[in-house]
This record gives structure tokens, C-alpha cells and sequence, in this order.
């Protein structure tokens, strides 16, 4: 800004001592019509900054010298400066200065050259306005400046027909009225041009976008690919429509993908092969659809071949080395290291430096090894610009979106697939993870006039475990009573119908809740989430979970009636004891059962003869009842059918088998007693033991049973009542 400063003060001061010197001279009259037509010319505005002071530089030829025609006009020239600061910045002041100068002597060395002296004056007049136009424009040069060339001949003319006087004036004017109005056709036929192509270029977008948005909704990658290639090109110095050639193609380059099948396209895993060839025939494809758009650079090629390989392995033509169009092996780098740098379904992103390291390590075999060198030298300057680009609202719109949909397909349909409640449960939990966020969530389900948690996921599992909701009452109560959802509610009210908890302070920790109800054929309950932080859940949030819930319903229904299918097919419909399927699969399941006891009860069919078998039913019911309390954690009852059941005894050995054997055996009678009010009932036992007696269930089974006849017949004939005896004493 000095300098600028500098040179200007210079100018004033030459100005200021030339104009003297020239007022002194003599002959000094025309040169007020100069002045006027200096001032009028460099006052009269073009659109591109420019002035009409070229008509000044040509009309003052045949009359002024070069030192008079270049104070006129500088001094014009700083003169509009000074009275429209506004409009005048320093440095395009000094370059119009300096343009100005070299097309004053370069016209007058022309028009006054002793080399063209033998030429006419009308002759040396053209051929001056015409280095004049080169020396304005050689600061600027600009294809578009060539169709305001004619209007220096014109100006030639006038200085050739017309006397110095001031009816210079209004020509100099119709000059620039006529040149301003061909420049605004050319202004508005730009504008159109420039609508025009911003329209195609917004269309282009757009389309890429709903590809992009197919194809990989968890990140908008064509930024990168379009900077990273864009800048690529600057930096290798193609030329400008190669540039916009691959501008385009950067945003184009997967159009082809839309003739894959999508499932394909969204399979999170490795392809199969012929997967993998159907895959191949999206460059082809995207060719076609665009060769047909006729775009006025090669975008065509560039996406034809950016899956072509630098050692020839490539497709769809297997191109090799040089004879792949360099946009081509541009965008098969860029769009490399991208994919590699955002989540893809299968895998999570990595970082851009690991990236451009895989890259870089097929150099030579996939990627041109050029390219490669300016990816490695550019790529920390060129992410920044990744940084700096915009994020559009409407983007991440449509990537929420299709993530929204393509998670809400996947799950509905491993819901609809599972009919094991943790299957289902282990399918939900990160999927509302992605879909709506929370510290921990619950699946209420509605038992006997309660909710109780089906399922618990986060840090309130130890808390909200322990909680029955009566249906109607707290939060979740509601929900599922009213089968309307909530947003946003007390969730200590969970804990109102408790009165004072110990888990109050806890939950009230919880500032936000969203729940919506589960309802499916003999299912009431509903989904809640808890969330601790901000921000609050929102409708959308509300509107996603409750799009979710009727297939959650319908998966826990379905796993709830499987669960209860399953457990009827191992356990006995009137004791509720597991049954011979139950009892065989925790045989073959346990290495080491320890002792196996069979016991067979004695004078039940009396019990139904003389009570009934409503009796007989209650009896085995109690008992079972009685047998699973006499138990310890790790044993076993099972009832095998009639009046017979088999206990599996952990730990237990032959020295120790004949006090359990008598606890059971009063067991028994203890409960006939309690429910006949008479003795009615006694039992025979046999046990077995691993691995003495035998390493299968078969064998063991087999084992005790016959020590048990074995211990009914010695009962009948006293002996067990003997020992019994002789024990006690």
C-alpha cells in the first residue's frame, strides 16, 4: 500500500509541474478542448473498469505530443480518482495509470515514427488505434475484450474527419452511449449463459446428490472427491476445460450405479463374483447417460475409465499407464483415498492419512505413480478446503433420511426374521443407538395388572430391574394403558406409586423420557427411554420410534409365545416341574451330575381310590412345591409322569445320599399327612452316581431305578424300617 501511495504522490507532483510548464508555452488554446475531452473520456465508465479514455489517447494523435496527451490524461485520470475515492483502489489505479502511459507512447511512436512517416495519416491513424488496443488491454488480456476492438477504428475515424473543437464532445458521448448499449446485450446475454449453466451445473448437483444419497447416506463424500480432483487438475496444469471436464465428472462419475440392483449396492458384506460383474458395468452405463447430455468438455471418458488400473488390470476396456485419460486416473486416486475415509456399511471410516498411506501403497499397480506424488505433497493443504467447504442443511437432510430408512429396513426385518426375545433384543439395542440416542431404554411388558422390564439396556439396568408398574400409573403405566405416547415426561413419575424409594434421587437424575406404547395380540406395554443430558427428544424422535414400535410388538409377541411354547414343551402342565425332555437335556448338558435320585411314591393310587384324584393332583402338586424348597440352588426336580420324579443332586456322594434320602422321604409323608390329615403317603428312592454308576443318562436313570425297586421291596418286608431303627438308637 505504500508503494501505491508513493507512485501516486510522484504522479500528482509531475502532473502539477507539467501543467505549468505547458500553460507557459505558447500556443496554449487547444488545449482547453483536450482538457474538456480528457475529463469527459477517462469520466465515462465501462462495465469491466475500464474508461473511454482510449478515445482521448487516439483523437489527441495529430495534434499533441506524446508528453502533452500523456499529462492530459493521467491528469484526468487522477483527477476522477480524487473526486470518486469510492470507486478507485489503489492498485487498479496505479494499473490504469500504467496501461494508459504505454498506450500513449506506443500510439504516438506509431502515428509519429519517422519509420511509418511515408504512410497516409488516415492509415497511421487506424494503425495506431490498433496498437492502442493492445497496449490498454496487455495488463488485462481477456478473449471477451476482443468484441469492443472496433470502437478504436471508430475512433480513428472521428479523429480523422472531425477538427479539434468541442463538437468532439458529443461524439466522444455517442461513442460510449453506443458502446455501453452493445455492452449490456453482452452483459444480459452472460447473464443468461451464466444462469444457464448455473442451472446445469445445480441440476448435475442434484443428481449427484440422489446417487451419492443411494449409495453411501452416512457421509457426503463428493466434496472431497470434487476438491481433492479439482485441485489436482490445477496442480498437474490441465487446461481449463479439462479442469471443468473433471469438475463434472467428480460429481457423475457413480450415475451408473442406478443400473445395479440395490440390494448389491446396500449388502454390507464382500461380494459374491457374480455380484462383482454386475458391479463392473456401472462405468459403461454412466458413460452412455452422459455422452447424451453433450457436454461441451469430456466428461464421458474421464467416468468411463476410473475404474481402469494403472498395470492394465483394471475395466471395463483393462486401458494401461498413460493411455487411461489423466482425469480418469485423477478421480481413481481421489475417489480411493475417500473410500477408504468414510463409513461404509461393512466397516467404520479411517483416518485420511491411513488412507492416502493404503493408497499410496498401490503406486505403480493401481494408480499412476505422478498422481500419487502430488496426493502425498497437496493432501494436508487440500482437506482443510475439505474443512472449509459448506455443509448444506438439505444434504445432511437427505443422508438422515435414507440412514433413517435403510436402519428402520434392516431392523424390521431382522425383527421379522427372530423369534428369540434376546435375538431381538440384541437387534434393537444399536439400532436405537443410531436412530434416537439415550442413556438407557426399557421394554415394559404387561403382566397381571404390572409392567415389568422384558428387557433393560444401559446405565439404569440395576435400578429399573427392580420396578413393577402398575399399568395405568407412572409414566410407562400410562403409555401403555392409554397406547398414546409421551415426550418429554417425568420419569419420576415411575416411581410416584412407590411413595418415598431409595431409587428416587437416582432416577431423578433422568431430565428427558420418550415413550411410545407396544401393542400386538396379547401384548400391552411400551418402549421407554431415558436420557440424562440434553437436548430434549423431539417429535421426529417420537415420530421414529413409534414407525418402529408395531414391529417390535409383533417380534416380542411372536418371542413371547415362542418362549412359552418352548417352556411347555420341557416342563410338566400340572406340577409346573420340568419334564423327561427337560430332565434328559440337563443330563447330557452336565459332565458331572453328581447323584441321581428316583423316587416312586407309595400309596398314591389309595389317595385316588379313597380321596379322589382332585386330591391326588394337589398332593403332587404340593410336593413338587415341597421338593423344589428342599432343594438346594444348583439341584434339580424334575417329575418323570404317574407318581414318579428324579432329583439331581450337585455334589453329592453314596456317604451322604442316605440323610438327603430320609429328608425326602419325610417330605413326603408330611405332606400327605398336611392335606389327607391321615399317614396316606410314603416313597421308595433309588439313587445313582457319576461316573461310578454310569457316564449317560440312560445309565444313570437306569442305575437308580433299580435301586429303587430295590429299596420298594426291602420296605415291604421291613428291613428299610429295621435299619431306620437301629439307626436312631
Amino acid at each position: 500500500m505504500l508503494l501505491y501511495k508513493s507512485w501516486l504522490a510522484i504522479s500528482v507532483v509531475l502532473i502539477l509541474a507539467g501543467t505549468a510548464w505547458i500553460s507557459a508555452g505558447p500556443g496554449t488554446d487547444p488545449y482547453f478542448t483536450y482538457s474538456v475531452l480528457a475529463l469527459l473520456a477517462f469520466g465515462l465508465d465501462l462495465a469491466d473498469g475500464s474508461t473511454m479514455g482510449f478515445v482521448f489517447i487516439i483523437l489527441a494523435l495529430p495534434h499533441l505530443g506524446w508528453r502533452e496527451t500523456l499529462l492530459l490524461a493521467e491528469s484526468a485520470t487522477f483527477i476522477h480518482a480524487v473526486t470518486h475515492p469510492e470507486r478507485v483502489e489503489p492498485r487498479a489505479l496505479l494499473r490504469s495509470l500504467c496501461a494508459t502511459a504505454l498506450a500513449i507512447l506506443a500510439t504516438q511512436s506509431m502515428f509519429h515514427g519517422a519509420t511509418l512517416a511515408h504512410i497516409p495519416e488516415p492509415l497511421r491513424l487506424m494503425l495506431a488505434s490498433g496498437v492502442c488496443f493492445i497496449a490498454l488491454h496487455a495488463l488485462r488480456w481477456n478473449r471477451s475484450n476482443l468484441w469492443s476492438f472496433p470502437y478504436y477504428p471508430v475512433a480513428a475515424g472521428i479523429a480523422g474527419l472531425f477538427p479539434v473543437s468541442v463538437v468532439l464532445a458529443p461524439l466522444l458521448y455517442l461513442t460510449w452511449w453506443s458502446y455501453r448499449l452493445y455492452e449490456r446485450r453482452l452483459e444480459q446475454q452472460q447473464k443468461m449463459w451464466k444462469k444457464a449453466a448455473s442451472l446445469n451445473l445445480r441440476t448435475i448437483e442434484a443428481l449427484a446428490l440422489a446417487i451419492e444419497a443411494k449409495d453411501q447416506p452416512m457421509t457426503g463424500h463428493s466434496r472431497r472427491v470434487q476438491i481433492y480432483a479439482v485441485e489436482m487438475a490445477k496442480e498437474l496444469g490441465l487446461e481449463p476445460h479439462e479442469i471443468e471436464a473433471l469438475r463434472t465428472a467428480s460429481l457423475l462419475y457413480d450415475i451408473g450405479e442406478l443400473a445395479v440392483p440395490e440390494h448389491i449396492i446396500l449388502k454390507p458384506g464382500p461380494l459374491t463374483p457374480e455380484e462383482f460383474e454386475k458391479v463392473k458395468i456401472h462405468p459403461t452405463v454412466a458413460a452412455e447417460i452422459l455422452e447424451r447430455v453433450k457436454f461441451p468438455y469430456p466428461v464421458a471418458p474421464i467416468v468411463l475409465a476410473h475404474h481402469e488400473r494403472w498395470d492394465g488390470t483394471g475395466y471395463p476396456n483393462g486401458l494401461k499407464g498413460t493411455a487411461i485419460p489423466i482425469g480418469a486416473r485423477i478421480l481413481s486416486a481421489v475417489d480411493a483415498v475417500d473410500a477408504y475415509a468414510s463409513p461404509r456399511r461393512h466397516r467404520a471410516a479411517i483416518d485420511v492419512k491411513e488412507a492416502l498411506e493404503k493408497v499410496a501403497a498401490e503406486s505403480g499397480r493401481a494408480f499412476d505413480p505422478r498422481v500419487i506424488a502430488v496426493l502425498r505433497r497437496k493432501q494436508k493443504q487440500w482437506e482443510k478446503l475439505v474443512a472449509a467447504a459448506p455443509d448444506h442443511d438439505f444434504i445432511d437432510s437427505i443422508f438422515s433420511a435414507q440412514r433413517e430408512a435403510n436402519a428402520l429396513f434392516d431392523l424390521t426385518r431382522r425383527l421379522g426374521g427372530s423369534l428369540d426375545l434376546l435375538e431381538t433384543f440384541a437387534t434393537l439395542t444399536p439400532a436405537l443407538k443410531q436412530l434416537v440416542p439415550a442413556d438407557s431404554f426399557v421394554v415394559w411388558v404387561e403382566r397381571e395388572g404390572h409392567l415389568s422390564p422384558e428387557y433393560i439396556s444401559g446405565g439404569l439396568t440395576k435400578l429399573l430391574s427392580r420396578i413393577r408398574i402398575p399399568m395405568g400409573r407412572g409414566l410407562s403405566g400410562w403409555v401403555a394403558a392409554n397406547q398414546k405416547p409421551i415426550i418429554n415426561g417425568d420419569a419420576a413419575s415411575e416411581l410416584a406409586h412407590m411413595g418415598t424409594s431409595p431409587y428416587t434421587a437416582q432416577i431423578a437424575m433422568v431430565r428427558h423420557t420418550l415413550s411410545v406404547p407396544l401393542s400386538d395380540v396379547g401384548l400391552r406395554g411400551a418402549l421407554t427411554l431415558y436420557r440424562g443430558h440434553s437436548p430434549l427428544f423431539t417429535a421426529e424422535d417420537a415420530r421414529v420410534l413409534s414407525t418402529l414400535a408395531p414391529k417390535l410388538s409383533g417380534a416380542i409377541a411372536n418371542g413371547l409365545r415362542f418362549r412359552r411354547a418352548a417352556d411347555e414343551a420341557v416342563t410338566d402342565s400340572m406340577t409346573g416341574l420340568p419334564n423327561v425332555a427337560a430332565l434328559a437335556m440337563r443330563l447330557n448338558a452336565n459332565a458331572s451330575p453328581g447323584a441321581v435320585v428316583v423316587c416312586d411314591l407309595d400309596g398314591f393310587k389309595g389317595v385316588n381310590d379313597r380321596f379322589g384324584h382332585l386330591m391326588g393332583n394337589r398332593l403332587l402338586e404340593a410336593l413338587a412345591l415341597r421338593f423344589r424348597h428342599s432343594c438346594r440352588a444348583g439341584d434339580f426336580v424334575a417329575r418323570l409322569g404317574g407318581d414318579e420324579f428324579v432329583l439331581l443332586l450337585d455334589g453329592i456322594g453314596p456317604g451322604e445320599i442316605g440323610a438327603r434320602i430320609a429328608q425326602f422321604r419325610e417330605t413326603v409323608r408330611a405332606t400327605g399327612r398336611s392335606l389327607c390329615k391321615e399317614d396316606v403317603l410314603d416313597a421308595s428312592f433309588g439313587a445313582a452316581f457319576f461316573p461310578a454308576d454310569g457316564t449317560t443318562s440312560d445309565e444313570l436313570l437306569a442305575a437308580a431305578d433299580q435301586r429303587m425297586y430295590q429299596f420298594k421291596a426291602q420296605q415291604k418286608a421291613g428291613i428299610v424300617e429295621l435299619r431306620q431303627r437301629q439307626a436312631g438308637a
